[in-house]
């Protein structure tokens, strides 16, 4: 298996289709945004035009107004590997969303896991403190590794504290598979003037417009919880001004392209390879080089 990972507008997808192409196989998308139909500019979704032929998998797979979650990415990618297994092809997995690709390549358990808001309104009376001291009695670990005050992990650990408790799930590091991990990187100045001038296309792409119907629509689940939507419906809240809009949206995506590189880093044993934005061809025939060694 192949995994591509890196920053937000790296060049990813880019490099996705030419080793696609290479081996004669597809793509698994691993971003939590372009899942979603009507999130196409905003989450820089692989266009039917950049595809060149090549099939996507887990992209316009959910309407915009169904929620979305780590666990079901988890449960949807294994079966697609296991298809891919089935038809001879090597897996490409592709994308930013670092902790959602994590969960389909390592050891993530998410049985019972899912939240029941309804069974967590019996404790709505319940101080922290209270909490955590039933913690303490159903699983003492997880008591230890929890902070009284996170009151939402508390009440996930004790609901899962029957089934599948969080202290017995720290195979978090073990990988289930055997792939190769490819990082793009690029040196902060000139990354973040991309991503500037990536978020001014989007602008005049009709990243606005595409928002608009969305917020017309009333659609407000998790889909729009994504960089570029929820600032400008703030805009359309009339909390900010479009060009106050337009400024967080970039500030926000250099913050996550940060936050990217520093998950990446520190969770997955990484090959990182310094884009070369004037010949992209030889960053392809870097990585294609690494690949054939491993």
């Amino acid at each position: 298996m192949i995994v591509i990972v890196g920053t937000t507008g790296i060049g990813k997808t880019k490099l996705s289709i030419m080793l696609a192409k290479h081996f004669n196989t597809e793509i698994i998308s691993g971003d939590s945004v372009q899942v979603y139909k009507e999130l196409n500019i905003g989450s820089a979704k692989v266009t039917k035009e950049e595809m060149e032929g090549i099939p996507h998998h887990l992209i316009d797979y959910l309407e915009p107004d169904e929620d979305f979650s780590v666990a079901m990415f988890q449960s949807i990618v294994r079966a697609k590997i296991k298809e891919f297994e089935d038809r001879n092809l090597v897996p490409i997995i592709v994308g930013g969303t670092g902790l959602y690709i994590k969960s389909a390549l390592y050891d993530y358990n998410f049985e019972d896991s899912k939240r029941n808001t309804e069974e967590e309104k019996k404790y709505d009376n319940y101080s922290n403190e209270e909490l955590h001291k039933i913690l303490e009695q159903v699983d003492v670990k997880s008591s230890q590794n929890i902070h009284m005050n996170n009151r939402k992990r508390v009440l996930q650990a004790i609901f899962r504290s029957e089934t599948n408790k969080v202290s017995d799930n720290t195979n978090k590091d073990k990988k289930i598979y055997d792939f190769t991990l490819i990082g793009l990187t690029l040196d902060r100045p000139i990354l973040y003037e991309l991503i500037n001038k990536r978020v001014d296309k989007m602008i005049e792409d009709g990243l606005i417009e595409e928002v608009k119907a969305l917020y017309d629509k009333n659609i407000k689940s998790n889909s729009v919880q994504a960089i570029g939507y929820k600032e400008l419906y703030n805009y359309f809240d009339g909390l900010w001004t479009l060009e106050e809009a337009i400024d967080k949206i970039k500030q926000h995506s250099r913050n996550l392209a940060k936050k990217q590189f520093t998950f990446f880093n520190n969770q997955f044993d990484c090959n990182w390879v310094n884009v070369n934005l004037e010949d992209f061809d030889s960053t392809f025939e870097e990585v294609l080089t690494y690949i054939n060694k491993k």
